[in-house]
Formats: structure tokens, C-alpha cells, sequence
């Protein structure tokens, strides 16, 4: 490989990390916009229930918490491996050919969150131009929310074609094993060890244990 070849296969790489750590940190975020948005849920129905007072615009207010949450959670389901596949016939085949569709799957989900990333954009360039608002006490501009959600998409879109354009590069170089670790389906053991982590077990301890007889 030569050095304009590697130069550009750093670049890629790069790219795909500035995007693996953007859409980390909105993933986090995402997580805190559900946990507000269960809470203010709650102290709306109470407040309504028990001094029959309401923000009346609850249903308005958590869609855009509820649409924008999603959005900005794509990209980090993508690098977790969250996102739902059936692997039918996937892990019986070759590892050549598992690579290749590993890449192609991708680059079929490039394709689809394209079409709704130009959509995203020109719904919020569209609610720009008129001045579109809500029907809301609030009267909440819809650019605003839709913008956020229209944000959280296309750096999801743009998550995809550098990782899509990175996996390329490395089945060329011989490096489809690590294609594949990126994005297979996750194991049945690698979704035992979160939910053991998310409870405060020792993984490491738990893992010992099935070795024992």
C-alpha cells in the first residue's frame, strides 16, 4: 500500500472515530432525555390528578423528547451492536463471504438512512421558510425540535459511511476479522456479561465459574 493509500486510510479511520465519540456522548445524552422525559410524565399526571394543574403540553413536549432521544441514540447503537439483525444464515457461511455481507448490510443501511437524513433536512428547511410552529400553549418553533432530530440522523448517516467505507478498506487489506467483530450480531454471552455488569455483578468472577466443574 502506498502512502496516499495510507494517508487516506488513516483519514477514514480518524473520521470513523470522531464519529464513534460524537455519537457516544449523544447516546448519553439521549439516555438522560428519556429518564426527563419519564419524569416529567409523572409529575405531569400527578399535578393534573391531584391540584388539577397541567403544563398542557405534555403530548408536544415529550414527542420532541421522545423523536430527538431516538435520533441521537442511533449512532451509539450502531457501535454497540444494539441495532436488530437476523443472522440466519450469516454465521454458517465462509468467513470471506460473512465479511462481504457484513459490509453489504452496512452499506444497506447507508443507503436507507440516507433517503431519511435529505428527508430530515428538508422538513426542517421547509418549517424554516414558513415559520412553522407548534399548535401548543407553547407555540414551540418546529425547526427547533426537528432540527435537533434532523441533527441526531445525519450524524448517525455519516457514522455508517465512514464506518461502511473503513470496512471496505480493511476486507481489501485482509482484515475482515475485524470487520466482523465491529459488527456482527452480538452473542448470547456478550449480552449475559452487560446485564451482569448493569447489576453490579464481577463479570470476571461469573465467567471463572462456568469453567468450573
Amino acid at each position: 500500500m502506498d502512502d496516499k493509500e495510507s494517508s487516506a486510510f488513516r483519514l477514514v479511520t480518524m473520521s470513523r472515530r470522531g464519529l464513534s465519540s460524537v455519537s457516544r456522548i449523544m447516546g448519553r445524552i439521549a439516555g438522560w432525555i428519556f429518564i426527563l422525559c419519564a419524569f416529567y410524565i409523572t409529575a405531569d399526571v400527578l399535578l393534573r390528578n391531584l391540584v388539577g394543574v397541567s403544563s398542557q403540553a405534555a403530548i408536544e413536549l415529550t414527542g420532541y423528547m421522545l423523536a430527538c432521544g431516538t435520533a441521537w441514540a442511533l449512532g451509539y447503537a450502531l457501535i454497540e451492536r444494539c441495532h436488530i439483525r437476523i443472522d440466519l444464515l450469516v454465521d454458517k457461511l465462509p468467513a470471506r463471504a460473512r465479511y462481504v455481507l457484513h459490509a453489504a448490510s452496512l452499506g444497506a443501511l447507508a443507503v436507507f438512512v440516507g433517503f431519511l437524513a435529505k428527508g430530515a433536512i428538508d422538513l426542517v428547511e421547509e418549517s424554516w421558510l414558513f415559520g412553522a410552529t407548534d399548535i401548543s400553549i407553547l407555540r414551540t418553533p418546529l425547526v427547533i425540535p426537528q432540527g435537533l432530530w434532523a441533527f441526531g440522523i445525519c450524524v448517525f448517516f455519516l457514522l455508517i459511511v465512514s464506518m461502511l467505507v473503513e470496512s471496505v478498506l480493511l476486507i481489501a487489506r485482509g482484515k475482515g476479522a475485524l470487520v466482523e467483530q465491529r459488527l456482527r450480531s452480538r452473542s448470547y454471552d456478550e449480552e449475559a456479561a452487560e446485564a451482569l455488569q448493569a447489576v453490579g455483578a464481577d463479570v470476571s468472577e461469573t465467567q471463572n465459574a462456568k469453567t468450573l466443574p
